[in-house]
């Protein structure tokens, strides 16, 4: 008698290193996250840009250097990488530059202002984070640059 036995194929689920599809209520869901936070980002970058003068003045109490220059580069970075991100394009990138710029925004006016730029900002930092680990989901226009796997 022959000891073996036919058992599950080592290769049932598909080729080592093969991805497997995600299911379809994940990838609606990443969408949807992928488009709010890159909206809320560019809303955030043209009100911001919009009342430079003001967040300037109060980045001056916040204590960031140079907070003329510091509040055009954070408003330009969340508004192109924002819309980055609402397009699809580039996914993680976007969602990375958008999550260091959110941070820098919570590291100074929340502590010192609280409330919205604190809680609004842990907010976005963590749908930036979600992006990070997971993608963008579906309907994105350029996919490709960065890894899919992680």
């Amino acid at each position: 008698m022959s000891a073996y036995r036919a058992g599950a194929s080592l290769i049932e689920d598909g080729m080592p290193g093969q991805r497997t599809p995600r299911p379809q209520g994940l990838v609606v869901v990443l969408l949807i996250i992928r488009v709010l936070v890159g909206v809320a980002a560019v809303v955030i970058g043209v009100l911001n840009a919009r009342g430079h003068a003001a967040v300037a003045a109060h980045a001056a109490d916040w204590g960031l250097p140079a907070p003329g220059l510091a509040t055009w580069l954070g408003c330009a970075l969340l508004i192109v990488f924002g819309l980055g991100l609402a397009l699809g394009l580039a996914t993680r990138l976007c969602a990375l530059v958008v999550l260091l710029v959110v941070l820098v925004l919570v590291a100074t006016a929340g502590r010192v202002d609280g409330g919205v730029p604190l809680f609004g900002g842990a907010l976005l930092a963590a749908g930036c984070l979600v992006l990070l680990a997971r993608g963008g989901g579906a309907r994105q226009l350029l996919d490709r640059i960065d890894s899919q796997e992680w």
